[in-house]
């Protein structure tokens, strides 16, 4: 294991310190404009394809797979209750947003997720044929990057006028996020 961990490039490491500074600073409440709302979905997006995209040219069913994870996601996401504080302030135009320790936690998982893979993948080339295990981690990248463009979507949703009577001003349900 000190071995993996020796031969990891230092990069990896800056990258991992960035990313537990951006899921902090998601467990402090924020007021945050609509166009931040996208951003981490965003990147997740980015870096979902990123990593599959050599798989997918040699597997476009992996592909039709990741879309497919990523799209139920989403959906089921979108419709997931706002954690309660979270409301929309028209005249500032932000989104009052509570702390919440889950994106961070979700962050962890996609960056130890990609670690793992991309070591088993070195310690065990042939994971790189298999099927199954491909399709496996092109489903999860999908769901992961999904939740986090459908949770957006939802608090987007927040924000426009026709839905403030429909979903209300405030969120009152249990915190998902």
């Amino acid at each position: 294991m000190i071995d993996i961990l020796t031969h990891t490039p230092t990069w990896v490491w800056g990258l991992l310190a960035a990313l537990v500074a951006l899921g902090l600073v998601q467990a402090r409440p924020q007021r945050l404009a609509r166009a931040r709302l996208v951003v981490l979905p965003a990147v997740m997006f980015a870096l979902g394809l990123n990593s599959s995209w050599p798989t997918f040219a040699a597997h476009p069913t992996l592909a039709a797979l990741w879309l497919a994870a990523y799209l139920a996601m989403l959906l089921a996401a979108r419709q997931w209750r706002l954690a309660a504080g979270t409301s929309w302030d028209a005249a500032q135009a932000r989104l009052a947003l509570p702390g919440s320790w889950l994106p961070l936690a979700l962050i962890l998982v996609v960056f130890w997720l990609r670690y793992g893979i991309a070591v088993g993948f070195v310690l065990h080339p042939g994971w790189r044929d298999d099927l199954a295990l491909l399709a496996g981690v092109s489903m999860l990248y999908g769901a992961i990057g999904g939740l986090f463009a459908g949770r957006a979507l939802g608090l987007l949703a927040l924000t426009r006028p026709a839905t403030m009577s429909a979903r209300s001003r405030h969120a009152d349900a249990r915190p998902l996020a």
